[in-house]
């Protein structure tokens, strides 16, 4: 058994700033920061929720709703600039003064608690967290050393991966921000102005695969079978709306190996048995895709978009000697839309590839 780890943070960040002389001295003026950010992130415990069949409702983002409370009450007690509380919203929540249900750090820390499957009691209070977490490649071959599966197979491999990452897509530094130990000035909304002001913040995540088979037998035949899983969720500040874009996929892979191929046609006048090998593969995939866009403030779940892709793709190579290659093939790609905004299509691509080289 082989087992990965990969722990990652990125936090990239440019300064500048120019200086003026004012008489007596250099006064900095113009100071700028933008950046981005990632680090590894285990979201597991919201993997395989699923939503409601007919209203596309989710317990995670429900979750993300009722965080928003207590990641406020929690941002507000570290700071004794916030005093008492705010009106109440659209919905009579009332939140903590200077941290209402879309303030900046609010929304980010409720967005990561609920999509990473943490408590908002316990997650740390910073939208740039600073310890990765480990993903994973597992990979194991014992089987095939086993009497019952020796006798049937050269090699058995199991798989399974995990690779998730949070991303600060883009973010500046706030022209309205104050220095000082603790926020103090607000918007217009009566909100804190953070240093750092987000356009979008994202969890990606992909099972590749969830579990995942190769199998070699005796007879020279390979078979292949993989299921995978993906969910990629953003947070867009403007309008306050998560968009889930999630996938399901199937693989099945056969392949087989002919030795000393016996040629269809003649060469110099004579069919003779080759002693290069006909290598065939098929591989069949069907995968299912949906993009939900939710919006906070309206209390709205609407799929905008979505896909069921079928392929099919076989192929024949053959090396007919060192310099002429020969391969037939056929490709297959079928898309039915899950919601009616779109038709049904289907592309077929099929010929015959011959390479010839000229090198020595």
């Amino acid at each position: 058994m082989k087992v990965e780890l990969t722990m990652n943070r990125q936090f990239s960040r440019n300064n500048s700033e120019f200086f003026r002389y004012n008489g007596t001295r250099f006064e900095s003026q113009g100071v700028t920061e933008t950046g981005n950010f990632s680090i590894s992130v285990i979201g597991w415990g919201t993997a395989f929720v699923k939503d409601d069949k007919t209203t596309y409702s989710s317990k995670t983002f429900e979750n993300f709703n009722d965080f928003r409370k207590i990641i406020s009450e929690r941002l507000a007690s570290e700071n004794p600039n916030s005093v008492g509380f705010g009106d109440p919203d659209t919905f009579g929540v009332v939140y903590n003064d200077g941290y209402g249900g879309v303030q900046q750090e609010v929304l980010a820390l409720a967005f990561l608690a609920a999509y990473t499957g943490k408590s908002p009691t316990g997650v740390d209070l910073n939208v740039f967290p600073r310890i990765p977490l480990p993903n994973w490649r597992i990979t194991y071959d014992g089987l095939s050393k086993l009497p019952l599966f020796k006798k049937l197979f050269n090699s058995v491999n199991l798989s399974h991966s995990y690779r998730a990452t949070y991303n600060v897509n883009s973010f500046q530094r706030n022209i309205t921000y104050v220095d000082a130990p603790f926020p103090l000035v607000k918007d217009i909304s009566g909100n804190f102005i953070p240093r750092r002001e987000l356009a979008q913040i994202s969890m990606s995540e992909q099972f590749g695969p969830l579990i995942g088979v190769d199998v070699t037998w005796k007879n020279n035949m390979q078979t292949r079978a993989e299921f995978r899983r993906d969910r990629n969720v953003s947070l867009t500040y403007a309008g306050v709306q998560i968009t889930e874009v999630k996938g399901n996929e199937i693989v099945l892979g056969f392949g087989y190996r002919m030795p000393k191929f016996r040629l269809p046609f003649g060469i110099s006048g004579k069919k003779k048995v080759s002693s290069n090998s006909l290598n065939l593969t098929a591989d069949f995939s069907a995968r299912r895709n949906i993009t939900i866009i939710r919006r906070l403030l309206e209390g709205v779940n609407q799929p905008t978009a979505g896909l069921n892709v079928y392929s099919i793709k076989g192929a024949a190579d053959y090396a007919v000697n060192e310099r002429l290659n020969i391969r037939l093939f056929y490709e297959q790609t079928i898309n039915t839309p899950v919601i009616s905004t779109s038709f049904p299509t289907s592309n077929i691509l099929t010929g015959v590839e011959v390479r010839f080289s000229l090198s020595q």
